[in-house]
């Protein structure tokens, strides 16, 4: 182990949005980093360092980087070092399978094909409960000696890099102790917050541990929101009042209380249902993570009646993204975007007012079911903005004396 620690050498299969963030601060941390993905070009423009990105820091890191590289051949990989995490993808699948892992079993499979010897093997997806033990596992049942790992990032897409630098835990599910002391020595060189716990558990633990934590926020979430509904119908009561000073308790904390618009992206939504399908398969009633993401989908109407009942024929929305003034182009289960289509399915005119990436993605979604406007939302108010037909701020109508919603703050400003 300690020649693994000394070496400082790791190989990251995927180098895709978040592979690229880890291995450029893993970089940074001083381990020589070689990136492995099936995409000549893109290799090619990691390699030049001409790679273009909107995520933040990216092409900082990697216009700073000197041992870092990439290259399009997994035997390379396994020859460079004995740490081979893996950061493919795991989309949202269909049915029960909230996860497709196709890929990432695939990667397996490649690798135990080479049948490379004493390599601690980590894989650093989301997967459902019992992967590992079930699938991984024996995906690799011809690699003498190795170790299999589960060591996923808690990141938020457009702000990948400061999370990787800055987390409050990292996650080691230790395929071996040894695996595990390898894992905690990366990260203790590559983050800036030296007093990030590292937890350390079983991998299967670790499984059931990342969706829990993703799970918690989007109960919180739908709680916060739950809490300012039953304010904006209640005469006198202020929802952002409220909240804030619940969110001052120390045992409930500031951050994700606040009322806005409900959970979206690519992780929050699965990642709740996941736990409740796999709690269901081992004969436990997931009536939280149900209850979530319920409240989820009649939080959105309830935003949608209280736009009604202005009574416009035109609404404007604006910042449309999965999360408040994100910087990558993400509207994957996006609340502004559902609530928009309960507007037109009302029978409203709906305007999208965004950037030109996110309104291309919207169009190639929905297509003539909005009118579209290229603008930036970060010359919206604090709170980005609704707008009515002379495009100046709309001011959401109090219910039953209520005070006024204003425009929906994000719940995952924190």
């Amino acid at each position: 182990m300690a020649g693994i620690i000394e070496a400082k050498k790791c190989t990251i299969v995927g180098v895709g949005r978040l592979g690229l963030c880890t291995a450029l601060c893993f970089e940074r941390g001083g381990w020589d980093v070689l990136g492995v993905d099936v995409f000549p070009g893109y290799v090619e423009a990691l390699n030049k360092k001409t790679l273009q990105s909107t995520e933040p820091r990216v092409m900082e890191f990697l216009e700073a980087s000197k041992k870092f590289r990439a290259t399009t051949s997994l035997q390379e990989g396994l020859d460079h070092s004995d740490v081979i995490m893996i950061l493919v993808a795991t989309p949202t699948g269909g049915g029960e399978d909230v996860y497709d892992i196709s890929v990432l079993s695939k990667v397996l499979g490649e690798i135990n094909a080479f049948q490379p010897k004493n390599k601690h093997i980590v894989i650093c997806c989301t997967v459902l409960p019992g992967y590992i033990a079930q699938i991984g596992r024996f995906l690799i049942k011809d690699c003498e000696g190795a170790t299999l790992s589960y060591n996923p990032e808690f990141i938020a897409q457009g702000d990948v890099i400061r999370g990787l630098l800055e987390p409050d835990c990292v996650l080691i599910g230790e395929g071996s102790k040894e695996a595990g002391d390898v894992l905690e020595a990366l990260y203790r060189d590559s983050t800036d917050k030296k007093d990030a716990r590292m937890c350390r558990m079983s991998a299967e633990s670790a499984e059931i541990m990342k969706l829990s934590v993703n799970c918690f926020v989007t109960t919180k979430i739908s709680f916060a929101n739950m809490v300012g509904d039953v304010c904006d119908r209640t005469p006198g009561a202020n929802k952002f009042d409220v909240l804030k000073a619940v969110g001052e308790d120390s045992r409930i904390g500031r951050k994700y209380i606040l009322p806005g618009y409900g959970f979206g992206g690519p992780c929050f939504p699965r990642d709740n249902r996941a736990l409740g399908n796999y709690a269901k398969s081992v004969g436990i009633e997931p009536m939280i993570c149900e209850a979530t993401d319920n409240y989820n989908k009649y939080h959105a109407d309830v935003m949608t009646k209280t736009l009604l009942d202005q009574g416009l024929d035109h609404y404007v929305i604006t910042d449309v993204a999965y999360k408040r003034l994100c910087p990558v182009d993400i509207i994957e289960e996006s609340q502004p975007l559902l609530v928009a289509r309960n507007l037109v399915k009302a029978g409203k005119k709906v305007t999208i007012r965004d950037r030109a990436g996110i309104i291309s993605l919207v169009q190639r979604h929905f297509g003539c079911l909005f009118l579209y406007e290229v603008a930036d939302p970060k010359a919206a108010d604090e709170h980005g903005a609704i707008t009515n037909d002379a495009k100046e701020p709309v001011k959401l109508q109090p219910l039953s004396g209520a005070r006024t919603m204003g425009n929906p703050l994000s719940s995952y400003k924190k």
